[in-house]
């Protein structure tokens, strides 16, 4: 492959995955049901390539997915967008500088951002103007956080498939 290209074809592939999470996300998802909640699997993609590829480039990828977030989940405009960059940006720096990249490292990232991007909506819309209470966490966020860790290797093998096929020899 021509090295100019690398890059494009790289990108490209996240992309595949991430539209591909779409579908998932959109068409089958939402008719499994676990412990009453369905898997949250599209606020994953981001963070997981953030640890794979570092803090700039996760967190375009992330600013990206969120815009693509807010448009799938609605009443929530512009608060994926700006979470998942912040978050992207915060955990691939981390990542690349302290973590290594592999399933657990990538996984509980993941898993950790999405709790807090629940806790953050959910503070933010339920629990101020009071439209949900403290139940919500047990009976809502928490089984959605652990649900979505279930499905979470669905998402790691493919990303870090495309991260090892187009890694720089050397790195």
């Amino acid at each position: 492959m021509n090295e100019s290209f690398r890059p494009l074809f790289k990108w490209g592939s996240y992309t595949l995955v991430l539209v591909l999470v779409i579908l998932l996300q959109t068409d089958v998802l939402p008719r499994i049901r676990i412990m009453g909640v369905h898997p949250n699997l599209l606020p994953l993609v981001p963070v997981m390539v953030a640890v794979l590829e570092g803090g700039a480039p996760g967190a375009l990828f992330g600013l990206v997915t969120g815009v693509i977030c807010d448009a799938l989940i609605p009443p929530f405009e512009g608060i994926h967008m700006v979470y998942l960059f912040v978050a992207c940006l915060l955990i691939g720096t981390l990542s690349t500088n302290y973590f290594r990249k592999n399933f657990i490292t990538t996984a509980v990232s993941a898993i950790l951002s999405l709790a807090v991007l629940d806790l953050f909506i959910w503070l933010l819309f339920y629990l101020v103007p009071r439209r949900a209470g403290l139940d919500v966490l047990w009976v809502v966020l928490l089984p959605e956080v652990a649900v979505t860790a279930l499905f979470s290797p669905l998402l790691y093998w493919p990303l870090r498939g495309v991260y090892r096929r187009h890694a720089v020899d050397g790195l």
